[in-house]
């Protein structure tokens, strides 16, 4: 009668459970971040919602907010909307230094830049859930993806009303805030772990572009995009991305979790 397992035998055993592994593993890995991600996304836009429409019970209606100056936005931020958030900790003054607070964030099409260049510091804050959120006017979001030199080229499509002060259109967008999911943990790539999210003059904070329609939200979610539009992209497909086979006018998620 045979006794046990001879040597090949459990090398090949080992070995087909390595191969098994291989293959399984990184799939899962996907699937756990990409669920954590979307939950947090979700928690995100509730967290935002309310803490705007708190904001209009004290302080009126977004149109009458301070958007003119660089100095009326902070004071948006830090005390319209930052006292109706769970802050953990205010990022202010100088950065230079504070990991937490400044760090260099990619965009899908691999352009590299610091939030420091987008967000100021005094709109920057950080929750207890360990998420970063930062705010920025629409106009000043918008022109910083404009390049002077070549007005066409590296243009992020601008939406239909982009100054919160004009038009009395509810869809005007008045601001956008990003949002870190998890902070300055890595990867700090839009679409992946970095998301953005229109303020509007309704009140209501929307994924950025979803009130632009698909067309807009393609644009600036595939493949060398960069990637502003992908929490709209995400929930018009129902919460979920889409990799291959996604229907027409339906281009691939352009980033894996």
């Amino acid at each position: 009668m045979k006794k046990g397992f001879t040597l090949i035998e459990v090398v090949l055993t080992l070995s087909i459970i390595g191969v098994i592994a291989a293959i399984t593993i990184p799939t899962m890995i996907h699937e756990t971040n990409k669920k954590a991600t979307i939950e947090q996304l979700k928690k995100s836009a509730a967290t935002l919602n309310q803490a705007i429409y708190n904001a209009t019970i004290t302080s009126g209606q977004v149109e009458g907010w301070s958007w003119s100056t660089d100095e009326g936005i902070a004071r948006i931020m830090q005390n319209t909307i930052t006292p109706r958030l769970n802050v953990g900790y205010m990022c202010s003054g100088s950065t230079s230094t504070n990991s937490h607070c400044s760090y260099a964030v990619r965009g899908v099409d691999g352009d590299v830049q610091d939030i420091n260049t987008m967000f100021q510091a005094k709109t920057r804050v950080l929750l207890n859930d360990g998420s970063l959120v930062a705010f920025t006017d629409a106009n000043s979001f918008l022109n910083a993806d404009r390049d002077d030199s070549d007005p066409d080229a590296g243009d992020i499509d601008k939406p239909t009303g982009s100054n919160c002060n004009w038009g009395g259109n509810s869809k005007t967008l008045c601001g956008v805030f990003m949002v870190d999911v998890n902070g300055n943990k890595k990867p700090n790539v839009v679409g992946k772990d970095v998301f953005y999210y229109g303020l509007y003059l309704s009140g209501a904070v929307l994924p950025y572009g979803a009130n632009e329609g698909d067309e807009f939200i393609e644009e600036n979610c595939t493949a060398g995009s960069s990637g502003k539009t992908c929490a709209a992209k995400i929930t018009r497909n129902g919460w979920d991305v889409c990799y291959s086979n996604c229907g027409d006018g339906i281009s691939e998620y352009p980033v894996k979790f």
